[in-house]
């Protein structure tokens, strides 16, 4: 019974606010005149108020009648406690519940409330990534953008913000509003009411329910929540929670899901109390922990491989290292006896949840549990760190779980400097002795090799998925023993299986005929997860079985467009021979600059006068700033960029121009892709406009990337250690050469960095270039391929002996030889083209192009360009 409540109760988190897409699309409006789901609604001078409780009620009523876990449920209090929590004046403890989470999930909401006829269908979602005011963002205290009211979905029409001119918004008015500057006035609101839109989601997540109950009206009560918190990702995430305040931020999805977490961790420290509904309200408390698991080693897993079928090995080993993250998440989870309502993020071997702190040990024993399998199977190599920091509700009132945020990193940084501490025995130091003394494995080079093969167990295995996942469209993930998996394998036909033994958990990978066997499959305690582009249909479209349903977006290796004769799959050295020119492979790697410093000081947001109406609050010619970073923020922010990485970025690799381009990974905050060499640099570049598209142009968001070059055959483990030195290198170019030890937003290419801005120049020197080199005149060329040979020779000494840094070194020959020499010989070989002398003397003295000026010196980084237009044309693709 007491299980059955908790899911209640998270179900009645989950649900609590529904009504609102309801009652915006004017879905179960008779609920407004019955008196019976008025009585949900709070009253004020005799008149009910939030009337979107009411048709939540309507909600509650419709979905009992669709699943028999409700229907045959003897606790029907549920629905009560999930649309009446703003009366305030529940005899339930579980109803307590949900008003308390309701309030602390929602407490990042500013001041500067108002009403406005029909503000709640012309209010549309703001981009909180729009508002992160660090360093660069500081003066722009407005927000010109929002999310159409759609369903979320990988294309960019849903994933990105628009302009607010695009959307046809109007600023609104406030008689208290007292601004000398309009354009710092952000509400704007929909010229005609939105119900239409809101109409075509609630119907839409109604249909899909219905489709549910008809395929399995005898889901799980648990897996019917999982399953509905997937279809409300889909259909609340561009949502605003909130309408009628100055920044409608938070996504109705977020806070949602926030709340049901919050809910789930309050019940279950309140129930192991004497008397539950003592200290509910106590904000001091720590009733909660934040708990942040992390993996070690795992680049160094995925990338330890030799380039014999490795491109396989490496597909395999990327997604086996992505949802082993998942199913740890989950296995904790289960260990703890909690619901999937407290994974808070999970991406990039990375997962936050959140726990009643009277789980803290049984947390400990799982993660060492994990611990245990992970020593045994890949011997030490990878491990999972986890920090656990209490959280009160006073951190979520106030909008300071930044804090939490910050502590638990550090507590996870202290745990990973101790690997494997609670292991350490006399024994753990023991030699090991059954291994192949004369013979390793040709892929890793471990000594446990599989029997006779020429491979180990594990690499076997990773290489069996990486050639499995070209034809998955589902994942099915079964909890049990063998017996268990042998009856869904044998149910399925399915033969690509593989498993996490030491936790119970076996993995399905399901082409799109073994699909079709999922509605026979029964009682399975599971979830089955549809990658992309399957996780953008409808359920009334999809083969479902009877478990939890949720969603994946996976970089899938496609090799469809990628065929050599004989149908093979390409490989590395296939990448490498089919590139223009030199004959090269490129590494590719990005993440998004300073997001650390983003969590824990962004979300910190203006003050303004007049009750939130006002002008802003200066102190000391700054903003004053109101730390803002609630749960609701911050889950709206981490999960917003993860849908760009893995969902978008994938999307980007569809098109004609990156058809020789592969993601090894996309996800969380960065991205790292393999290719044809030549057509990186345009992917990088891509992904850089977009991203900044995607951020709706704010400052204090930026994404560096390093991009190296190796032959078919070179090791790929290096390959991605060297690309990921040029990324450090293109996060600190600005800090060498001009100081700012903020701003990142770099790009290192060729062994040679540079800002963003200057790749638009870099590319049209490099297009000149190329025009001349088309004509077969190369002595332009060589000539400044010699001068800046020559100048990287001389800097380099000066600062050797001058001990100085090498930035130093270049701006010391900035006014020597090299520019005289230059003139002279742009006049010599252009003669009397004053035009073509003229703007090659702009870029290459003055680093100008029309009037637009480069960040850098131009001399600096002239062998980018150089060297790229020289592997362009090395004839018959030379080495």
């Amino acid at each position: 019974m007491k299980k059955e409540i908790l899911n209640l109760v998270v179900l009645s988190g989950l649900l609590h606010d529904v009504g609102k897409i309801l009652e915006r699309g004017n879905i179960f409006s008779d609920a407004r005149k019955d008196d019976h789901y008025l009585s949900v609604c709070r009253q004020d001078k005799g008149y009910p108020t939030y009337l979107h409780s009411a048709h939540t009620a309507a909600f509650c009523d419709w979905l009992e009648t669709k699943f028999d876990c409700l229907k045959n449920s003897s606790v029907k209090n549920w629905k009560i406690w999930c649309s009446a929590h703003h009366r305030n004046d529940e005899t339930d403890f579980e109803a307590t519940v949900i008003r308390i989470s309701d309030r602390l999930s929602s407490s990042e909401r500013e001041v500067g409330e108002y009403y406005r006829r029909e503000i709640h269908r012309k209010t549309l979602l703001e981009p909180v990534i729009e508002r992160i005011f660090l360093e660069e963002n500081s003066g722009n205290l407005a927000t010109y953008h929002r999310y159409p009211i759609v369903r979320l979905h990988s294309e960019k029409e849903s994933l990105f913000p628009k302009t607010a001119s695009d959307l046809g918004l109007l600023q609104s008015q406030h008689p208290e509003a007292e601004m000398s500057d309009a354009e710092k006035w952000e509400h704007m609101m929909a010229r005609e009411s939105l119900v239409n839109e809101y109409e075509n989601l609630g119907n839409g997540l109604l249909h899909e329910i219905e489709s549910l109950a008809e395929k399995h009206p005898d889901l799980s009560l648990e897996h019917l929540t999982v399953t509905l918190m997937t279809l409300l990702e889909k259909y609340a995430a561009n949502v605003p929670s909130a309408t009628n305040v100055r920044h409608p931020d938070i996504s109705l999805f977020d806070h949602l899901r926030t709340t049901a977490a919050i809910a789930q961790g309050l019940y279950l420290y309140q129930s192991g109390q004497d008397n539950p509904k003592i200290g509910m309200e106590d904000d001091q408390e720590a009733k909660w922990l934040l708990v942040c698991g992390d993996f070690s080693g795992i680049q160094k897993f995925i990338f330890n491989l030799t380039n014999k079928g490795a491109a396989k090995g490496l597909r395999g080993r990327s997604f086996y290292v992505q949802f082993f993250c998942r199913i740890c998440a989950d296995y904790i989870l289960r260990g703890a006896g909690l619901t999937r309502a407290a994974l808070l993020y999970n991406s990039g071997g990375k997962f936050y949840l959140l726990a009643p702190a009277t789980l803290r040990e049984k947390l400990i024993e799982a993660r060492s549990r994990i611990n245990d399998w992970l020593l045994k199977e890949f011997e030490g190599n990878v491990f999972l760190g986890m920090g656990i920091t209490p959280v009160n509700a006073t951190l979520f009132r106030q909008g300071e779980m930044a804090t939490a945020w910050e502590a638990v990193a550090q507590a996870l940084e202290r745990d990973r400097l101790t690997r494997f501490r609670e292991k350490l025995s006399s024994s753990f130091f023991d030699p090991e002795t059954e291994f192949n003394p004369t013979d390793s494995c040709k892929i890793c080079g471990s000594r446990q090799l599989a029997g006779n093969s020429e491979h180990c167990k594990t690499c076997e295995g990773l290489q069996n998925i990486g050639m499995w996942l070209k034809d998955t469209q589902a994942i099915l993930t079964v909890w049990g023993d063998d017996a268990e998996k042998e009856r869904v394998g044998t149910c399925l036909n399915a033969r690509d299986i593989f498993s996490f033994l030491g936790l119970n958990a076996h993995v399905f990978l399901l082409s799109e005929d073994q699909l079709k066997s999922l509605p026979s499959l029964k009682d399975v305690d599971g979830d089955c997860t549809f990658l992309n582009p399957l996780c953008d249909r409808n359920l009334d479209e999809q083969m479902i079985p009877d478990c939890a349903i949720s969603t994946m977006y996976l970089g899938k290796w496609e090799s469809s467009r990628k065929i050599k004769a004989g149908n093979s799959e390409w490989d590395f050295e296939d990448y490498a021979d089919n590139s223009v020119g030199i004959k090269r492979l490129g590494i590719l790697r990005m993440d998004v600059d300073n997001l650390g410093m983003v969590f824990i000081k962004g979300l910190q947001f203006p003050e303004r006068e007049k009750g939130g109406w006002g002008e802003v609050i200066m102190k000391d010619g700054h903003p004053r700033l109101r730390k803002m970073a609630s749960i609701s923020r911050m889950a709206t922010l981490s999960r917003q960029l993860n849908h760009f990485f893995s969902g978008y970025v994938p999307e980007l690799l569809n098109q004609d121009r990156f058809d020789h381009c592969q993601i090894v990974y996309a996800g969380g905050d960065d991205l790292f892709v393999i290719g044809s060499w030549e057509q990186l640099p345009g992917l990088a570049k891509t992904v850089r406009d977009e991203f900044k598209e995607f951020c709706c142009y704010n400052p204090d968001f930026s994404i560096s990337g390093g991009l190296t070059l190796h032959g078919g055959k070179f090791p790929i483990y290096k390959g991605a250690q060297l690309a990921g030195n040029a990324e450090k290198q293109a996060k600190s170019v600005r800090k060498t050469w001009v100081g700012d030890t903020n701003k990142k937003d770099g790009f290192c290419f060729l062994g040679t960095p540079v800002v963003w801005e200057d790749m638009e120049l870099c590319e049209i020197i490099r297009n000149r270039l190329d025009a001349e080199m088309h004509t077969g005149d190369r002595g332009w060329f060589s000539y400044l391929s010699q001068m800046t040979a020559s100048n990287q020779v001389l800097a380099e000494r000066l600062a050797l002996r001058n001990h100085i840094a090498i930035t130093d070194g270049w701006k010391a020959i900035a006014h020597t030889a090299w520019r005289w020499r230059t003139a002279y010989q742009l006049r010599r070989r252009f003669r009397n083209d004053d035009k073509v002398i003229k703007e090659w003397s702009e870029i290459l003295f003055a680093g100008l192009y029309h009037g637009e000026e480069a960040t850098l010196p131009v001399y600096n980084w002239l062998m980018m360009p150089l060297r790229w237009t020289d592997y362009l044309h090395r004839e018959k693709g030379g080495k």
